[in-house]
């Protein structure tokens, strides 16, 4: 009787059509927050690869400034392109080979086929390049297919045969991932805002004046300056100067009596050059009037 109840329990028992429906069943697909927090963390590596690549140009277009750089025209098309197809790169290599880039493995997901294998080079370029698709409306088109669809997929996973499946990596790995991530940020951050560095500039001729001309020649040369005058001109010429390049010109005092002591400094000017060409510094005296002496 015990054997006849196994088997009538055993024909009751419902069976999945295949193989396949069981692993379906048992696959555990990435939600749209997951492939989010994947997508900003990959987005702050872009950001990190953007700044590192503009400093690079811009010190060689000219377009160093003193909150980092600025580039028009095709400087900024080369920008982008060579940052597009490192990016690419960087998504189709990761996701070939590890199924995973860094945005990824701090949200815990992975790229697999859809029997959760490595989804190589190919299926690798198909998803990638899909994403100039998904991405349209700032990855809309992408977020209504993981929405819609039953295995959360994207058009590039539709057309690669992928799918984003959840994975456990363990909350400390996440966690040095994430932090080092955030300190690399704040590393190129910190270049990024950082003054334009000083270059190595050939011999610098300087005439003070009380005036300079639209093209920076000294109008009025002279060495000798009435305490009341308002600015004090420096016209000055630099060879082998590379673009972007800042020069600081600093007014110290050598001799005004017990007024005040060697070295003192009266005032500063820096401006950043253009190239090798002529400039000026303009020294502005204030409400006192600028000590009697040297």
């Amino acid at each position: 009787m015990a054997d006849e109840q196994d088997l009538q329990t055993a024909r009751d028992t419902p069976l999945p059509s295949s193989v396949s429906e069981v692993s379906h069943q048992a696959l555990n697909y990435a939600s749209l927050g997951d492939r989010l927090l994947a997508q900003a963390v990959d987005g702050l590596v872009a950001v990190e690869i953007f700044v590192l690549l503009g400093l690079t140009l811009a010190g060689k277009f000219g377009g160093l400034t003193d909150q980092g750089f600025e580039l028009t025209g095709m400087p900024a098309l080369i920008l982008m392109g060579v940052l597009l197809s490192v990016m690419l790169i960087y998504f189709i290599l990761l996701e070939a080979f590890f199924g995973a880039t860094l945005g990824k493995v701090v949200a815990e997901i992975k790229v697999t086929t859809g029997d959760g294998g490595v989804i190589g080079i190919r299926a690798a370029i198909i998803r990638n390049l899909m994403r100039f698709i998904d991405g349209f409306g700032v990855y809309l088109v992408g977020a209504f297919s993981v929405i819609l669809t039953s295995r959360r997929v994207r058009l590039g996973d539709m057309a690669a045969g992928t799918v984003v499946l959840r994975r456990d990596t363990g909350r400390v790995a996440r966690a040095l991932l994430a932090a080092l991530l955030l300190a690399v940020g704040g590393i190129w951050g910190g270049i990024a805002l950082r003054d334009a560095p000083a270059k190595t500039a050939g011999p610098i001729s300087a005439t003070l004046a009380l005036g300079v001309s639209a093209n920076h020649e000294p109008i009025d040369p002279t060495t000798t300056f009435s305490p009341d005058v308002a600015v004090i001109h420096v016209a000055f010429r630099a060879s082998q100067v590379q673009p972007g390049s800042r020069l600081k010109a600093i007014w110290t005092i050598v001799n005004v009596g017990v007024v005040a002591s060697l070295n003192t400094q009266l005032a500063e000017s820096t401006v950043v050059l253009p190239g090798a060409a002529p400039g000026s510094f303009r020294f502005s005296r204030g409400a006192q009037p600028w000590p009697v002496g040297e």
